[in-house]
């Protein structure tokens, strides 16, 4: 059969007229040779070539699904994780805002003791300044009360030409004092 079809395309293409293909006389036994073949290429087809195809592709669909799985469990792990981080951000926030508070009051408790201290330090150097200054004030006082004294025996030596001991004029000095003291307008 197909070494007359052969025949016939090498008679068509000596007499030199137009396309074998459409060659009534060629033109059946191509139908039935293409149909013939395309039938036995899609057997082969089918038989060979089409399981390990589909083989690949369900392979390739099964790792797309597992891969779309092992997806979505890193997504929910990771928000998770996320979760979680926040959780332990919030914790976090929640003890340094607590350490400060603790910070906060520690320097306030020691400000007061400081300032405790400072003002009983001060109340200290003050009882003692005025310690001091009554002390001087009392030997200011002696002091003048001798040079009242003195300058007092010596004005009534010159006044009555006598001689007084001290003990006299300071008998005297404490009479005026006391006078003085009873009747402070009298002086002026």
């Amino acid at each position: 059969m197909i070494a007359s079809a052969y025949a016939a395309t090498a008679e068509h293409a000596a007499a030199g007229s137009g396309m074998p293909q459409f060659e009534p006389s060629v033109f059946q036994h191509q139908i039935v040779w293409s149909i013939a073949s395309f039938f036995v290429l899609l057997y082969l087809l089918k038989k060979y070539v089409l399981p390990p195809i589909e083989k690949i592709l369900d392979e390739r669909g099964g790792k797309i699904r597992s891969d779309l799985e092992a997806a979505e469990k890193s997504r929910q792990e990771a928000d998770k994780i996320r979760q979680d981080v926040q959780r332990q951000l919030a914790a976090a926030r929640r003890l340094a805002d607590q350490t400060v508070e603790e910070a906060r009051l520690e320097a306030a408790k020691y400000r007061d003791l400081a300032r405790e201290s400072l003002t009983q330090e001060l109340a200290k150097k003050k009882s003692v300044a005025l310690a001091e200054i009554d002390a001087a004030k009392r030997a200011a006082v002696a002091e003048l009360h001798d040079a009242v004294v003195d300058i007092a025996m010596l004005a009534t030596e010159k006044l009555i030409a006598k001689s007084m001991n001290k003990n006299d004029v300071n008998k005297v000095v404490q009479e005026a004092v006391a006078a003085i003291q009873a009747n402070p307008g009298k002086l002026q």
